[in-house]
């Protein structure tokens, strides 16, 4: 499969060493948008962490939200492999090592990009349609995945009829979402990592299988 080329703001292809700078402006947001909201973040301030000037960051970038939008695209192409995680057998003790694989590798996702996904959450809550059409396309398939699951145990008896497969999976994704989100607090509950990614797993593994 052809990568797709990566462009400046004028449309043009990127050699490997403009995108290698792009690619730092990238990672200086990222960096700053885990210490402070992006309102308090700015264009200049990037820039001195890469050691450039404003203007450069233009040339790849409109503004700040702009560079955020792309994280967030970054991050959500991270999702395929998650999928792939879950896809398979869910039968036994193999159904809880999946549902343990996800949950470690959800966990480890939002610890990558934590303050990028938490700007895009909260503005897709505030209704910003970029951030909402980002984070509808980063967690629609899990949601499809997991409700495939959970409509096939229903099918061979072992969830309830009553479940509804799609809300419970859409339930399931914002627990891993929520918790993943907010893991650093933990402490004040006597749970640390490891508790969390057990009682997801666990709770996915039981939704998913009945068991």
């Amino acid at each position: 499969m052809t990568q797709k080329a990566i462009k400046d703001k004028a449309g043009r292809n990127l050699g490997s060493r403009a995108q290698k700078t792009r690619q730092r402006f990238l990672d200086a947001t990222a960096k700053l948008l885990t210490e402070r909201s992006i309102l308090d973040i700015s264009v200049t301030e990037i820039a001195r962490e890469v050691d450039s000037v404003s203007s450069l960051f233009y040339h790849y970038f409109k503004d700040v939200e702009d560079v955020a939008q792309q994280l967030a695209r970054e991050a959500s192409a991270e999702v395929p492999a998650m999928v792939a995680l879950i896809d398979g057998s869910w039968e036994g003790d193999e159904g809880l090592q999946r549902a343990l694989a996800l949950a470690a590798a959800y966990l480890e996702h939002w610890e990558r990009y934590h303050g990028v996904l938490l700007l895009r959450n909260q503005a897709a809550d505030r209704g910003d349609k970029v951030f909402l059409k980002l984070r509808k396309q980063a967690l629609e398939p899990l949601i499809d995945k997991l409700t495939e699951l959970i409509s096939a145990s229903q099918r061979q008896g072992r969830v309830a009829a009553d479940l509804h497969p799609y809300l419970a999976a859409a339930a399931l994704v914002s627990i891993l979402e929520k918790l993943s989100a907010y893991a650093q607090t933990l402490r004040h509950f006597n749970a640390d990592r490891e508790d969390l990614v057990h009682t997801c797993a666990r709770m996915i593994n039981t939704t998913v299988t009945g068991r």
